[in-house]
């Protein structure tokens, strides 16, 4: 199974470990939760899922501490919900669904995404960025991981740090303004992958109220 990609929005989605939310009232609680019957290995993976509405196609990155975060997509090949805090067969998902959900993983049909190795270093440059809403963003990236706004509308600071626990994936923090609906501040990870070209690198992140999914091209 492989990944497709349109320039115009970043197809897939992928991910992030955060620290645990709390607070809200149960009835929220119960709408952001997610019981998967099936846990996605350790690693890159994408597979086919069952059991939510928003689609049928899901990747997942997972830390070798088993915690992650993985992305639904719709039949058009958008990225449409994420589920954050995926520790064991529990998660949260953004944005909170009308109902508690159970979500299984189709047996069998999960294959490795391609990831490759990255360095700060190697990833050092200027970009331009496309969201999953077609919001675009230019940056730059220096060799210790900062990223700094360019002269774009939509504004992007933060950044990314070396050391992960997901193979091919760095962690990042970074704060969107400017950008509309999606203005604020996101945790994620930076991803290289064949699957991902002419891209130069895959932005993902989550909060407590949505996601991002960016393919920035040097």
């Amino acid at each position: 199974m492989k990944p497709r990609y349109v320039l115009r929005s970043a197809s897939l989605a992928a991910f992030a470990a955060l620290a645990a939310c709390s607070g809200g009232n149960d009835e929220a609680a119960n709408r952001e939760s997610v019981l998967l019957s099936s846990a996605p290995a350790a690693g890159s993976s994408a597979f086919l899922v069952s059991g939510d509405p928003a689609g049928s196609f899901g990747e997942a990155f997972i830390g070798s501490d088993g915690n992650g975060i993985m992305l639904i997509e719709n039949d058009d090949l958008r990225p449409a919900a994420a589920y954050y805090e995926v520790t064991g067969n529990a998660a949260r998902r953004v944005p909170a669904a009308d109902a508690a959900l159970q979500t299984s993983l189709v047996a069998g049909s999960a294959t490795p995404v391609n990831v490759k190795p990255i360095t700060l270093a190697e990833l050092a440059g200027s970009y331009a960025a496309i969201n999953r809403d077609n919001a675009v963003t230019n940056f730059t990236l220096s060799a210790e991981g900062v990223i700094s706004a360019g002269a774009s509308s939509c504004r992007v600071n933060g950044n990314i740090r070396s050391a992960s626990t997901i193979a091919g994936a760095l962690p990042l923090i970074i704060t969107l303004s400017g950008c509309g609906a999606d203005d604020g501040d996101y945790r994620g990870y930076a991803v290289k992958a064949g699957e991902y070209a002419p891209a130069a690198l895959r932005m993902v992140g989550v909060n407590r109220a949505s996601f991002i999914d960016m393919l920035a091209f040097r």
